[in-house]
C-alpha cells in the first residue's frame, strides 16, 4: 500500500481563520472544475501518490452518521483498463442510439455529446480508474424506510441516502484533482453492466458502485466557467417558481 505524502491528509495543522482563506482561489478551482473528456493526457503518468493524496481529501466529506460507508477501487492495471473499458463502450451504444433522437440540437450539446464518444473511445488509455463504492444499496435502505411506513414511496428517499453518501467525497476529490493539474469526469453508464464489473474487481455483494472516475494530468490551458443557465431560471424562493422571497 503506498502511503499518502500530504502535510494536508497526516497532520494536525492549526485551524486556518476564514480571513486568511484565498477565496479567489477556492472560487477559482469550484467555477472551472469541468467534466474532463477530451483534454486528459493519455500518455503521461499518473502517480498513486497524487490520487492517494486526493483521496485522502475526499475522505473528509461530510457523510450520515459519519458511518463513512465509502469505499473506493483504484484501478491502474492496463488489462483491466481495458476491459472495463470495453465494459463501458459496450454500455454506452444503446444510450447513444436513444440519445441521438431526445437531446437538443444546439451546438454545447452536440461538442458534449461527441467528447462523451471520445472519452469511451480512449478510455482503456486514460491511467487510473477510480470507482467509488459504497456499502449501502438502493434495495437495502429501501427496506429500511418501508418499515416506517411513511405515506409516500421512499424510493426516492433511499437512493438519496446511499448515493448521497459516496457523492460528495467524489465530488471533493474531483475538485483535490483539479487543483493539482489532473482532470476527471464521474461517468456512470458502465452500471448497465454492474454485476459484470462486479465479478471482474472482485467486488463483494452488498457494494454499490456508484460511478466511475477516469483521471488524468489535462492538457492544454486552464479551464474557464461553464456555460450555465441563469440563476433567475433555476432559483426559487419559499415557493416553486417563485423568483423572490416571501414577505
Amino acid at each position: 500500500m503506498i502511503a499518502s505524502n500530504s502535510r494536508t491528509a497526516n497532520a494536525e495543522d492549526e485551524p486556518i481563520r476564514i480571513d486568511d482563506l484565498d477565496q479567489r482561489s477556492i472560487d477559482h478551482v469550484l467555477t472551472t472544475t469541468r467534466a474532463v473528456r477530451r483534454r486528459l493526457d493519455l500518455e503521461r503518468p499518473v502517480p498513486l501518490e497524487v490520487v492517494n493524496e486526493c483521496l485522502e481529501i475526499g475522505l473528509q466529506a461530510p457523510t450520515g452518521y459519519n458511518l463513512q460507508n465509502w469505499r473506493w477501487l483504484v484501478i491502474t492495471d492496463e488489462e483491466t483498463r481495458r476491459e472495463l473499458a470495453e465494459i463501458y463502450r459496450r454500455s454506452l451504444e444503446p444510450f447513444v442510439e436513444l440519445m441521438d433522437d431526445e437531446l437538443p440540437e444546439d451546438e454545447q450539446t452536440r461538442r458534449v455529446a461527441a467528447s462523451s464518444l471520445y472519452l469511451a473511445e480512449h478510455l482503456h488509455e486514460v491511467p487510473v480508474h477510480v470507482i467509488p463504492c459504497t456499502t449501502l444499496s438502493v434495495s437495502g435502505e429501501r427496506e429500511l424506510w418501508d418499515r416506517m411506513e411513511y405515506e409516500s414511496d421512499p424510493l426516492n428517499m433511499a437512493a438519496s441516502s446511499v448515493y448521497g453518501e459516496v457523492w460528495p467525497a467524489a465530488w471533493s476529490f474531483m475538485l483535490a484533482l483539479r487543483s493539482r493539474g489532473l482532470g476527471s469526469s464521474l461517468t456512470m453508464i458502465h452500471l448497465a453492466e454492474e454485476p459484470t464489473v462486479a465479478e471482474l474487481l472482485e467486488v463483494p455483494d452488498g457494494v454499490s458502485q456508484a460511478g466511475l472516475i477516469p483521471v488524468a494530468y489535462f492538457k492544454g490551458e486552464d479551464f474557464r466557467r461553464g456555460n450555465r443557465r441563469p440563476l433567475e431560471e433555476v432559483a426559487f424562493y419559499d415557493r416553486w417558481e417563485r423568483t423572490d422571497p416571501l414577505g
